[in-house]
């Protein structure tokens, strides 16, 4: 009789109407075109879960007390069994007596936003060498909002009753006669472009223009309260008889949108899914970027063509809510403390070397050891309770910030704080072979800068850093090839050549920089963390020091002291530390850290991306034909292995103080199984070859 029925009963769709329109006039040398666009995007979202209701006959008599059930012996007040069980739950299931019922109001919810753009250009051909187009484009957008107002938000200013009235509460805008987030309305993105002709094989193009993005789909969070519940008040009573049906105490409605508290208990911190959402209120600001290029194309010979050029972007606006590296931080937490607050608290920079101070901040109030009271006291921290039922199982430090009754940082979403940076040198060269014989070649090399975390967010630019996407070195080389239908010599014959012509092969081949590897965490006895709740960001890399191992063994046997080449092919990676832990020190007490997740010339192991196909379309009549077409990635089956254990320059994987651990039975013995700078490639590796075998036949 447990666990009866749907856990789930959700059910969403989309709706996404558009439309787009565009004119062209041409007059003289002028072309104009004007144009529209506008997209809808609409998410429903039915929630039927408990609808029905949850109703519990409690069976567990080991402690007999207001839990107990409908049929437990009233004699038993107040006393403890040593075994068995008093009364009898399904007897109480047959009278209908529940100890506690839940019930949910149904939930009909719907986020929406919108997009349009409007835009007019003109392309003028000046002469026959110069061509100049120019034009206009305003975007314009709206954040996501639940359509009624019913979704929850943080508010700053409202005051929690949960808290004893301390601000920080949950806002809707269904009554709170307000708006979450504001629409950018000056979303206006000039655009100017030229091309001319220096010779009859030689032109030169270039532009410059402000683009902007959609909006991100960021939205306040947590729908207005619809549950009810109630519980045994007493021992041996019951919230009702269910044949007398729902108790007027379990009477469900919803929309629920004056409890501020939102579900969080009297005296309590909530943390987690617990926390209030923040909508950034400049989320509806769409990301801007600024974008320019020149390039030189030249056709040299016949049916060659090389072109070169150099792109810049700069990009402002950025959301800036991916998972921050470790050691990181969002760049505008809501609920952060800073060094200017302790400052005025009497904690300085000096006191952060203190590690009896340091532990106290992350100590809980009621376990505080009098030493710890006494260096609270010595910068003036006596008192710890920020408001009347603030819990005594709190930190000290959680009873410091902005709005105590919340724990955890509090980044809002769809925070336009972020920015990029990009310059990268293009080149090109298409070769147009006889026979059939097509094939394209290009290079990039570029630099890729961005700040969407940091290691302190009241100093934001400490946290401009490589970007994850940086690579600063990429080639491709792409070739297509059909067998052409031959006219003489031994493949004349009709049959022959209809077997070996029409055959055809395409092949793309990506060799590129690796992905950066990230640093690893910085530690210590007294880190800033512990008073700030973030920071000091990455271990700082000793100068003359490589991060790669200089304690190694080759395949060969031979033992090296050299760093070791981490793309050689000449090692065991499942028995060699390839990471240096000797290379790396912490960040000083108290201190943030130099430099950010990544070192530029510090990557893993690279992996070529080459894939091939393979087709042949066979025309049997005039209306019917066989196209058969075999594809391959990874062709060559390359093993791209895991990341060195650690660190990446998202999610904190160990530290560089862990040894090496090894599988101690099985197959795996004396083969690594974790530590610092391992590669565990029973951890998983990716990327193997695969296939795919397709027929189509058209009529």
């Amino acid at each position: 009789m447990n666990n009866l029925g749907p856990q789930f009963d959700q059910h969403f769709w989309e709706r996404r109407p558009s439309f787009v329109t565009s004119a062209s006039y041409v007059r003289g040398a002028h072309t104009y075109k004007v144009g529209a666009e506008i997209r809808q995007m609409k998410y429903p979202n039915f929630n039927f879960t408990n609808t029905a209701g949850t109703y519990t006959f409690n069976t567990t008599g080991a402690t007999v007390g207001n839990i107990s059930n409908y049929t437990t012996q009233t004699s038993l007040n107040g006393t403890t069994v040593s075994n068995g069980f008093a009364g009898f739950g399904l007897a109480s299931f047959l009278l209908g007596g529940a100890q506690a019922i839940s019930v949910n109001a149904p939930i009909n919810l719907m986020t929406e936003n919108y997009q349009s753009a409007v835009y007019l250009q003109d392309s003028w051909k000046i002469s026959r060498k110069l061509t100049l187009d120019y034009g206009l484009r305003w975007d314009y957008g709206t954040y996501q909002r639940e359509q009624f107002g019913r979704y929850g938000d943080f508010s700053p200013t409202l005051p929690n009753p949960s808290a004893s009235g301390r601000p920080g509460a949950v806002i809707y805008e269904a009554n709170c006669n307000c708006q979450f987030a504001h629409n950018y309305p000056y979303a206006i993105g000039p655009r100017l472009g030229a091309a001319y002709q220096i010779t009859s094989k030689t032109v030169i193009r270039g532009g410059i223009g402000l683009v902007y993005g959609s909006l991100d789909s960021s939205a306040a969070t947590g729908f207005a309260s619809n549950s009810a519940s109630a519980s045994t008040p007493a021992f041996g009573q019951i919230v009702g008889l269910l044949q007398n049906g729902i108790p007027s105490s379990v009477q469900a409605a919803w929309p629920t949108l004056n409890n501020p508290a939102a579900g969080q208990a009297p005296g309590a911190v909530v943390s987690g899914a617990s926390v209030p959402s923040l909508l950034d209120p400049n989320t509806g600001r769409p990301m801007r970027l600024l974008q320019w290029n020149v390039n030189v194309q030249r056709e040299i010979g016949r049916n060659l063509f090389v072109e070169a050029g150099y792109v810049g972007n700069r990009g402002v606006w950025e959301t800036a809510t991916t998972l921050p590296a470790a050691g990181l931080s969002s760049l505008a937490p809501e609920n952060a403390l800073s060094q200017t607050t302790l400052a005025a608290l009497g904690v300085h920079s000096s006191d952060f070397s203190n590690p009896t101070l340091s532990s106290a901040f992350n100590t809980t109030i009621s376990a505080l050891t009098a030493a710890q009271k006494q260096a609270l006291a010595g910068v003036g921290l006596t008192q710890f309770l920020p408001y009347s039922n603030f819990p005594q199982n709190q930190t000290v430090r959680q009873s410091l910030l902005p709005f105590p009754q919340y724990s955890g940082a509090m980044a809002p979403l769809g925070s336009p704080l972020g920015k990029n940076w990009y310059d990268g040198l293009q080149t090109s060269v298409t070769k147009r072979f006889s026979h059939g014989l097509t094939a394209n070649a290009n290079y990039t090399y570029s630099k890729t800068l961005a700040l969407t975390s940091t290691p302190d967010p009241f100093n934001r630019d400490l946290g401009k850093n490589l970007s994850l996407y940086d690579v600063p070195h990429q080639f491709r080389l792409s070739a297509q090839y059909e067998v052409p239908r031959f006219q003489s010599g031994i493949f004349r014959n009709k049959v022959l050549s209809y077997i070996v012509s029409g055959w055809g092969t395409g092949w793309y081949l990506n060799y590129q920089s690796a992905a950066l590897v990230g640093l690893p965490t910085s530690s210590g006895s007294s880190p800033i963390s512990n008073f700030l709740g973030y920071g000091p960001g990455p271990a700082q890399l000793i100068p003359g020091m490589s991060p790669w191992s200089v304690d190694w063994t080759d395949n060969s046997g031979t033992h090296h002291t050299d760093p070791l080449n981490i793309n050689c092919h000449c090692f065991d990676v499942t028995k060699t530390q390839v990471l240096n832990p000797k290379a790396w020190t912490n960040v000083p007490d108290g201190q943030f850290a130099a430099n950010q997740a990544s070192i530029r010339s510090f990557r893993g192991m690279r992996y070529p991306a080459e894939n091939a196909n393979f087709s042949r379309t066979f025309r049997i009549k005039e209306r019917y034909s066989l196209q058969i077409r075999a594809e391959f990635t990874n062709i060559f089956n390359r093993v791209q292995y895991a990341f060195p254990l650690f660190a990446t320059s998202a999610i904190n994987l160990g530290n560089f103080a862990t040894a090496p651990t090894t599988f101690t039975s099985g197959p795996n013995k004396g083969l690594y199984s974790g530590g610092f700078g391992t590669i565990v490639p029973e951890a998983g590796t990716v990327g193997q070859r695969a296939g795919t075998f397709v027929a189509r036949f058209s009529f």
